[in-house]
């Protein structure tokens, strides 16, 4: 926004807490007739399409917003994923003029005391919404007062369109073909910048390997400019993407689009999945060098660089993702699980912490915890993870994931725990651990209950907690006769052979 006004209709970016949801339809109603004039595009999380990837589509659309509308609440406030990741980054972006942040206040809380209390409250001197005569009446004064912002930031033209009256009527012949050019400059060029609004949208969830919701929009902008070159290497790449195509065809594609970021990322992909590494890792790199905000592309740099026995070469990699894409799940466990190997355990808690509801984040962060000998704080985190396991939303998200949790159990061995149910028995174990060193013994019934449950990878549990005790016990002298214990008596693994 800070680069010229925006055109309509702006992008409105809804953050809120569920328990709102009532509150929050209500306040869609009353937007319809902003929606309705193309003066906005209001999008909230309830809009996320099945089998998309939620905390990827709410951080791409919490980038391209203009407008962000913070629905204000007691729930809201003691919302960590509202206000570590949503609220943050809102307030970063209206600091270096992305975006206009408006609160607007729902139901009497402590907001005045927020990070964002220095910003323009809705409605009128921020009088809750439910406080007014009717909630109706305080959600109409909010949207006079968007009316006003969308106003101050898009302007109007109000003088040139009275110079267009007066010509008209004056010179009503001389001027109706001028007219009817000057109508169809107007349309085209209309036309070519909705072309280019899509396309950067649609290049955005590119950027951060989101092709099937990049899909719609990109195809909304092949349609306004078929002949537009860059929207030809976007749209190509989903449409290869989505047919799973082979090799060949891809370097056909490439022929046409050289250079085209998005399909040397396919192409890359395809080598990473047959081995061929170091050709994946050109591709990558010639990727991220065609698009400098290709976020993806650092990401599968570190990933390439971790298969290859460079740790120290990808975790610079990871970092350039999450600073080109901040929010993003996977790039912040990438990140973390580098600082983690590093032993940069400081950083790796704040990557850990940008995470939210991610259940692998809390036991990874748990480990750490306890390599520092802080119990109770890894006993908290690992119940966190449990307990989000049992949420349907974070089982959805689980279920969706297909690469699934992977686990070293050796310096050259590893086990991946794929189906929900083995991820709540490695969680249960987890924190059975953490309590054996705490100084409870009785947990064996947890113990035993979790290898029942999924006694067709007890072994590979086993070998899971196993190689982490081995670790624990050489880092951190004041567990280590816990460690062993717990892997003698639980595991069968005496403590001379772990």
């Amino acid at each position: 926004m800070g680069k010229g006004r925006p055109v309509p209709p702006l992008r409105v970016f809804l953050s809120y807490s569920h328990q709102d949801d009532e509150l929050c339809e209500q306040f869609l109603k009353h937007l319809s007739e902003l929606k309705r004039q193309r003066l906005i595009e209001p999008w909230h999380d309830r809009r996320i399409t099945p089998g998309a990837e939620w905390a990827g589509a709410i951080d791409a659309h919490l980038e391209a917003a203009d407008i962000i509308i913070l629905l204000v609440s007691a729930d809201f406030l003691a919302s960590d994923y509202c206000n570590d990741v949503e609220m943050k980054r809102a307030l970063e972006r209206s600091q270096s003029g992305g975006a206009r942040v408006v609160p607007v206040i729902l139901r009497p809380c402590d907001w005045e005391a927020s990070r964002f209390a220095g910003f323009q409250a809705l409605p009128k001197g921020g009088k809750p919404v439910v406080d007014w005569p009717t909630a109706d009446h305080g959600f109409t004064d909010t949207v006079k007062g968007l009316r006003r912002l969308i106003a101050e930031l898009c302007g109007s033209a109000p003088v040139v369109a009275k110079v267009l009256e007066t010509v008209v009527r004056r010179h009503p012949w001389r001027w109706a073909c001028g007219a009817v050019f000057a109508a169809g400059v107007i349309a085209l060029v209309i036309l070519l910048a909705s072309a280019q609004r899509y396309l950067n949208q649609g290049t955005d969830l590119l950027n951060t390997g989101q092709y099937a919701a990049a899909r719609p929009l990109l195809a909304r902008a092949k349609s306004l400019n078929p002949l537009s070159r860059a929207v030809g290497c976007a749209w190509q790449a989903v449409e290869l993407d989505a047919s799973h195509v082979d090799e060949r065809q891809i370097e056909d594609a490439n022929r046409e689009f050289p250079k085209c970021p998005y399909l040397l990322m396919l192409r890359g992909d395809r080598k990473y999945m047959r081995d061929d590494l170091a050709g994946a890792l050109d591709d990558y790199q010639e990727a991220a060098k065609s698009e400098p905000k290709l976020a993806e592309a650092h990401f599968n740099l570190g990933i390439v660089l971790d298969r290859q026995g460079k740790p120290d070469s990808a975790l610079p990699e990871y970092r350039t993702a999450v600073q080109l894409s901040p929010g993003i799940p996977r790039y912040h466990q990438n990140l973390a699980d580098a600082y983690f190997r590093a032993e940069a355990y400081d950083n790796a808690i704040e990557e850990y912490g940008y995470m939210g509801e991610f259940p692998l984040a809390a036991l990874e962060l748990a480990k750490i915890y306890c390599l520092q000998n802080k119990l109770e704080e890894a006993q908290g985190r690992e119940e966190d993870a449990a307990r989000w396991l049992k949420d349907p939303a974070v089982q959805r998200v689980e279920e969706q994931n297909q690469n699934g949790w992977l686990f070293e159990v050796g310096p050259l061995n590893a086990v991946r725990l794929g189906p929900l149910v083995e991820k709540q028995c490695y969680a249960d174990l987890e924190l059975a651990l953490t309590r054996f060193l705490a100084g409870d013994e009785g947990i064996a019934s947890v113990v035993r209950a979790a290898f029942e449950k999924c006694s067709s990878r007890k072994t590979e549990l086993k070998e899971i907690l196993t190689w982490e005790l081995h670790k624990l016990g050489s880092q951190n002298a004041k567990v280590s006769e816990r460690a062993d214990k717990f892997a003698e008596w639980f595991l069968g693994v005496r403590p001379d052979l772990k």
